[in-house]
Protein backbone atom coordinates (compact mmCIF):
# COMPACT_ATOMS: atom_id res chain seq x y z
CA UNK A 1 0.00 0.00 0.00
CA UNK A 2 2.79 2.42 0.94
CA UNK A 3 4.75 1.48 -2.18
CA UNK A 4 1.72 2.11 -4.39
CA UNK A 5 1.21 5.50 -2.74
CA UNK A 6 4.86 6.39 -3.40
CA UNK A 7 4.42 5.34 -7.03
CA UNK A 8 1.42 7.67 -7.31
CA UNK A 9 3.39 10.59 -5.86
CA UNK A 10 6.30 9.93 -8.22
CA UNK A 11 3.94 9.72 -11.20
CA UNK A 12 2.37 13.05 -10.25
CA UNK A 13 5.78 14.70 -9.92
CA UNK A 14 6.94 13.35 -13.28
CA UNK A 15 3.72 14.49 -15.00
CA UNK A 16 3.93 18.02 -13.53
CA UNK A 17 7.62 18.27 -14.42
CA UNK A 18 6.90 17.07 -17.97
CA UNK A 19 4.11 19.65 -18.34
CA UNK A 20 6.54 22.45 -17.44
CA UNK A 21 8.90 21.51 -20.26
CA UNK A 22 6.07 20.67 -22.67
CA UNK A 23 4.69 24.20 -22.38
CA UNK A 24 8.15 25.66 -22.91
CA UNK A 25 8.66 23.47 -25.97
CA UNK A 26 5.29 24.54 -27.35
CA UNK A 27 6.25 28.20 -27.02
CA UNK A 28 9.51 27.52 -28.86
CA UNK A 29 7.68 25.70 -31.67
CA UNK A 30 5.05 28.43 -32.00
CA UNK A 31 7.80 31.05 -32.00
CA UNK A 32 9.62 29.29 -34.81
CA UNK A 33 6.38 28.91 -36.75
CA UNK A 34 5.81 32.69 -36.46
CA UNK A 35 9.44 33.48 -37.38
CA UNK A 36 10.49 34.65 -33.93
CA UNK A 37 12.80 33.20 -31.32
CA UNK A 38 10.51 32.35 -28.43
CA UNK A 39 11.53 32.30 -24.73
CA UNK A 40 15.34 32.15 -24.52
CA UNK A 41 16.49 34.69 -21.91
CA UNK A 42 15.86 32.99 -18.54
CA UNK A 43 18.81 30.71 -17.69
CA UNK A 44 20.29 28.59 -20.51
CA UNK A 45 18.04 28.76 -23.60
CA UNK A 46 15.12 29.81 -21.39
CA UNK A 47 14.95 26.36 -19.81
CA UNK A 48 13.57 27.57 -16.44
CA UNK A 49 11.10 30.02 -17.99
CA UNK A 50 8.15 27.73 -17.16
CA UNK A 51 9.17 27.57 -13.48
CA UNK A 52 9.22 31.36 -13.14
CA UNK A 53 5.89 31.59 -14.99
CA UNK A 54 4.41 29.16 -12.46
CA UNK A 55 5.77 31.21 -9.53
CA UNK A 56 4.30 34.36 -11.03
CA UNK A 57 0.88 32.70 -11.39
CA UNK A 58 0.92 31.35 -7.83
CA UNK A 59 1.63 34.85 -6.47
CA UNK A 60 -1.50 36.24 -8.14
CA UNK A 61 -4.59 36.89 -6.06
CA UNK A 62 -7.61 34.64 -6.62
CA UNK A 63 -10.64 36.87 -7.08
CA UNK A 64 -13.99 35.13 -6.59
CA UNK A 65 -16.77 36.63 -8.75
CA UNK A 66 -19.51 38.36 -6.77
CA UNK A 67 -22.47 36.14 -7.70
CA UNK A 68 -20.60 32.88 -8.25
CA UNK A 69 -21.12 29.60 -6.40
CA UNK A 70 -17.99 30.03 -4.30
CA UNK A 71 -17.49 26.43 -3.11
CA UNK A 72 -17.94 24.89 -6.55
CA UNK A 73 -15.85 27.66 -8.11
CA UNK A 74 -12.93 26.75 -5.85
CA UNK A 75 -13.28 22.94 -6.06
CA UNK A 76 -13.74 22.48 -9.82
CA UNK A 77 -10.08 23.13 -10.83
CA UNK A 78 -8.91 20.47 -8.37
CA UNK A 79 -11.43 17.97 -9.78
CA UNK A 80 -10.30 18.86 -13.32
CA UNK A 81 -6.67 18.13 -12.41
CA UNK A 82 -7.63 14.91 -10.59
CA UNK A 83 -9.48 13.56 -13.65
CA UNK A 84 -6.41 14.22 -15.80
CA UNK A 85 -4.18 12.50 -13.23
CA UNK A 86 -6.44 9.43 -13.07
CA UNK A 87 -6.19 9.04 -16.83
CA UNK A 88 -2.51 8.16 -16.46
CA UNK A 89 -3.41 5.00 -14.54
CA UNK A 90 -4.96 3.37 -17.63
CA UNK A 91 -1.63 3.22 -19.48
CA UNK A 92 0.37 -0.03 -19.49
CA UNK A 93 3.49 0.16 -17.33
CA UNK A 94 6.49 -2.14 -17.32
CA UNK A 95 6.16 -2.60 -13.55
CA UNK A 96 3.15 -3.72 -11.52
CA UNK A 97 1.46 -0.38 -10.90
CA UNK A 98 -2.31 0.15 -11.04
CA UNK A 99 -2.80 -1.99 -14.14
CA UNK A 100 -6.34 -3.32 -14.01
CA UNK A 101 -8.44 -5.43 -16.33
CA UNK A 102 -11.01 -2.88 -17.54
CA UNK A 103 -8.84 0.18 -18.04
CA UNK A 104 -10.44 1.08 -21.41
CA UNK A 105 -13.90 1.27 -19.84
CA UNK A 106 -12.50 3.32 -16.95
CA UNK A 107 -10.89 5.64 -19.50
CA UNK A 108 -14.24 6.12 -21.29
CA UNK A 109 -15.83 7.04 -17.95
CA UNK A 110 -13.09 9.60 -17.28
CA UNK A 111 -13.34 11.38 -20.64
CA UNK A 112 -17.12 11.44 -20.25
CA UNK A 113 -16.77 12.97 -16.79
CA UNK A 114 -14.12 15.51 -17.80
CA UNK A 115 -16.59 17.57 -19.80
CA UNK A 116 -18.68 18.09 -16.65
CA UNK A 117 -15.76 19.84 -14.98
CA UNK A 118 -15.52 22.20 -17.97
CA UNK A 119 -19.28 22.77 -17.93
CA UNK A 120 -19.43 23.43 -14.19
CA UNK A 121 -16.35 25.70 -14.20
CA UNK A 122 -18.00 27.95 -16.77
CA UNK A 123 -21.45 27.81 -15.18
CA UNK A 124 -20.51 28.59 -11.56
CA UNK A 125 -18.35 31.59 -12.49
CA UNK A 126 -21.50 33.53 -13.52
CA UNK A 127 -19.65 34.98 -16.49
CA UNK A 128 -21.31 35.19 -19.89
CA UNK A 129 -18.07 34.30 -21.64
CA UNK A 130 -17.47 31.34 -19.33
CA UNK A 131 -21.04 30.12 -19.74
CA UNK A 132 -20.90 30.23 -23.54
CA UNK A 133 -17.57 28.38 -23.49
CA UNK A 134 -19.00 25.71 -21.17
CA UNK A 135 -22.07 25.20 -23.38
CA UNK A 136 -19.85 24.91 -26.44
CA UNK A 137 -17.66 22.31 -24.72
CA UNK A 138 -20.64 20.20 -23.64
CA UNK A 139 -22.31 20.19 -27.07
CA UNK A 140 -18.96 19.49 -28.73
CA UNK A 141 -18.35 16.52 -26.44
CA UNK A 142 -21.71 14.98 -27.38
CA UNK A 143 -20.78 15.13 -31.06
CA UNK A 144 -17.34 13.48 -30.87
CA UNK A 145 -17.58 11.13 -27.87
CA UNK A 146 -20.03 8.78 -29.60
CA UNK A 147 -17.64 8.26 -32.51
CA UNK A 148 -14.68 8.09 -30.11
CA UNK A 149 -16.38 5.34 -28.08
CA UNK A 150 -17.08 3.36 -31.25
CA UNK A 151 -13.43 3.59 -32.30
CA UNK A 152 -12.31 2.34 -28.89
CA UNK A 153 -14.88 -0.46 -29.14
CA UNK A 154 -13.27 -1.45 -32.45
CA UNK A 155 -9.89 -1.50 -30.66
CA UNK A 156 -11.36 -3.73 -27.92
CA UNK A 157 -12.65 -6.17 -30.55
CA UNK A 158 -9.32 -6.12 -32.35
CA UNK A 159 -7.12 -6.82 -29.32
CA UNK A 160 -9.79 -8.95 -27.59
CA UNK A 161 -9.08 -7.25 -24.26
CA UNK A 162 -10.56 -4.48 -22.13
CA UNK A 163 -7.24 -2.90 -21.19
CA UNK A 164 -4.56 -1.01 -23.08
CA UNK A 165 -1.25 -2.61 -23.92
CA UNK A 166 1.47 -1.48 -26.28
CA UNK A 167 1.75 -3.12 -29.68
CA UNK A 168 2.31 -2.26 -33.32
CA UNK A 169 -0.31 -3.44 -35.80
CA UNK A 170 -0.77 -2.06 -39.30
CA UNK A 171 -4.47 -2.98 -39.35
CA UNK A 172 -5.17 -0.28 -36.74
CA UNK A 173 -3.35 2.43 -38.69
CA UNK A 174 -6.49 3.05 -40.78
CA UNK A 175 -8.16 4.66 -37.76
CA UNK A 176 -5.18 6.87 -36.85
CA UNK A 177 -6.35 9.97 -38.75
CA UNK A 178 -9.94 9.92 -37.39
CA UNK A 179 -8.46 9.28 -33.95
CA UNK A 180 -6.28 12.38 -34.34
CA UNK A 181 -9.33 14.54 -35.12
CA UNK A 182 -11.15 13.29 -32.03
CA UNK A 183 -8.09 13.84 -29.84
CA UNK A 184 -8.01 17.47 -31.03
CA UNK A 185 -11.68 17.82 -30.07
CA UNK A 186 -11.16 16.15 -26.69
CA UNK A 187 -8.26 18.48 -25.88
CA UNK A 188 -10.11 21.60 -27.09
CA UNK A 189 -7.16 22.35 -29.37
CA UNK A 190 -7.27 24.27 -32.64
CA UNK A 191 -9.14 23.96 -34.94
CA UNK A 192 -11.72 22.74 -32.37
CA UNK A 193 -10.91 25.20 -29.56
CA UNK A 194 -14.48 26.48 -29.19
CA UNK A 195 -14.51 26.19 -25.39
CA UNK A 196 -11.77 28.84 -25.09
CA UNK A 197 -11.97 30.79 -28.35
CA UNK A 198 -9.71 33.70 -27.35
CA UNK A 199 -10.84 35.91 -30.23
CA UNK A 200 -14.50 35.43 -29.26
CA UNK A 201 -14.73 34.54 -25.55
CA UNK A 202 -11.58 36.14 -24.05
CA UNK A 203 -10.56 32.82 -22.47
CA UNK A 204 -13.81 30.86 -22.39
CA UNK A 205 -14.73 28.64 -19.46
CA UNK A 206 -11.66 29.63 -17.36
CA UNK A 207 -11.91 33.39 -17.87
CA UNK A 208 -12.55 34.15 -14.17
CA UNK A 209 -9.81 31.93 -12.76
CA UNK A 210 -6.37 33.03 -11.59
CA UNK A 211 -3.61 32.00 -9.19
CA UNK A 212 -3.70 28.35 -7.98
CA UNK A 213 -7.07 27.63 -9.60
CA UNK A 214 -5.80 28.65 -13.03
CA UNK A 215 -2.59 26.66 -12.50
CA UNK A 216 -4.66 23.52 -11.81
CA UNK A 217 -6.77 24.09 -14.94
CA UNK A 218 -3.61 24.69 -16.95
CA UNK A 219 -1.96 21.53 -15.60
CA UNK A 220 -5.09 19.54 -16.36
CA UNK A 221 -5.23 20.80 -19.94
CA UNK A 222 -1.57 20.19 -20.79
CA UNK A 223 -1.43 16.97 -18.80
CA UNK A 224 -4.25 15.66 -20.99
CA UNK A 225 -2.30 16.79 -24.07
CA UNK A 226 0.72 14.80 -22.91
CA UNK A 227 -1.45 11.83 -21.97
CA UNK A 228 -3.13 11.58 -25.38
CA UNK A 229 0.24 11.84 -27.09
CA UNK A 230 1.36 8.89 -24.96
CA UNK A 231 -1.88 6.98 -25.61
CA UNK A 232 -1.42 7.40 -29.36
CA UNK A 233 2.07 5.97 -29.05
CA UNK A 234 0.71 3.01 -27.06
CA UNK A 235 -2.17 2.22 -29.43
CA UNK A 236 -0.41 2.58 -32.75
CA UNK A 237 3.40 2.57 -32.34
CA UNK A 238 4.35 0.20 -29.51
CA UNK A 239 5.02 2.89 -26.89
CA UNK A 240 7.81 4.85 -28.56
CA UNK A 241 9.09 8.01 -26.85
CA UNK A 242 9.93 9.46 -30.25
CA UNK A 243 6.28 9.06 -31.30
CA UNK A 244 5.15 10.82 -28.10
CA UNK A 245 7.33 13.79 -29.03
CA UNK A 246 6.21 13.62 -32.67
CA UNK A 247 2.52 13.49 -31.74
CA UNK A 248 2.87 16.50 -29.44
CA UNK A 249 4.72 18.41 -32.17
CA UNK A 250 1.97 17.60 -34.69
CA UNK A 251 -0.69 18.93 -32.30
CA UNK A 252 1.27 22.16 -31.83
CA UNK A 253 1.83 22.65 -35.56
CA UNK A 254 -1.88 22.07 -36.22
CA UNK A 255 -2.61 24.86 -33.73
CA UNK A 256 -0.21 27.20 -35.52
CA UNK A 257 -1.36 26.35 -39.05
CA UNK A 258 -5.17 26.02 -38.99
CA UNK A 259 -7.81 28.59 -38.04
CA UNK A 260 -10.81 27.75 -35.89
CA UNK A 261 -13.61 25.80 -37.57
CA UNK A 262 -17.03 27.28 -37.93
CA UNK A 263 -19.22 25.75 -35.23
CA UNK A 264 -21.83 24.27 -37.58
CA UNK A 265 -19.09 22.77 -39.77
CA UNK A 266 -17.55 21.11 -36.73
CA UNK A 267 -20.88 19.55 -35.72
CA UNK A 268 -21.60 18.28 -39.23
CA UNK A 269 -18.03 16.94 -39.51
CA UNK A 270 -18.39 14.76 -36.42
CA UNK A 271 -22.02 13.69 -36.94
CA UNK A 272 -22.11 13.17 -40.71
CA UNK A 273 -18.51 12.17 -41.51
CA UNK A 274 -16.63 10.69 -38.55
CA UNK A 275 -19.61 8.87 -37.01
CA UNK A 276 -20.49 6.91 -40.20
CA UNK A 277 -16.80 6.12 -40.71
CA UNK A 278 -16.56 4.83 -37.14
CA UNK A 279 -19.59 2.57 -37.73
CA UNK A 280 -17.95 1.22 -40.89
CA UNK A 281 -14.72 0.44 -39.03
CA UNK A 282 -16.63 -1.17 -36.17
CA UNK A 283 -18.63 -3.32 -38.59
CA UNK A 284 -15.44 -4.35 -40.36
CA UNK A 285 -13.73 -5.46 -37.16
CA UNK A 286 -16.87 -7.33 -36.02
CA UNK A 287 -17.26 -9.21 -39.32
CA UNK A 288 -13.57 -10.00 -39.83
CA UNK A 289 -12.42 -10.73 -36.28
CA UNK A 290 -15.45 -12.23 -34.54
Amino acid sequence: MVLMFLHMILLMLFVVQAIAFVTLHERHLLGGRQQRIGPNQVSIMGIVQAIFDCIKLLKKEQMTPLNSAETSFILVPGVFFSVMFLEWFVLPYSFDFMTFEYSILFFLCLIGFSVYTTLVSGAVSKSKYGMVGAIRASSQSVSYEIAFSLYLLAVIIHINMFYFYSFFNLSLMVIYLPFLFMVLAELNRAPFDFAEGESELVSGYNVEYSSVAFVLLFLGEYGALLFFSTLTSVLFFDFSFFVIYLMFTILVFIRSAFPRFRYDLMMSFFWFKLLPVSLIFLGYFIIVLL
